[in-house]
């Protein structure tokens, strides 16, 4: 991606793999993690692994023409 668009991961080696995301699954990784910190109360670094998990579930159904969770 050329513009960021959101604050990177915490954690230095999930930013890496997050930035290598295209667009939709960037968006995808970004909300999971929004929603799973403040509306499941935890903290921004289990959000982002947490969401980072949903991501690869989702990539995985998108990528096997299955439909987005």
């Amino acid at each position: 991606m050329n513009t960021q668009k959101y604050t990177p991961p915490l954690d230095p080696n999930l930013a890496i793999k997050v930035d290598a995301l295209d667009d939709v699954a960037q968006e995808f990784f970004q909300e999971r993690s929004g929603v799973r910190q403040y509306d499941g109360g935890l903290s921004r670094a289990e959000a982002e692994e947490a969401a980072w998990e949903d991501t690869l579930r989702y990539l995985e159904q998108r990528n096997s023409g299955g439909n987005a969770p």
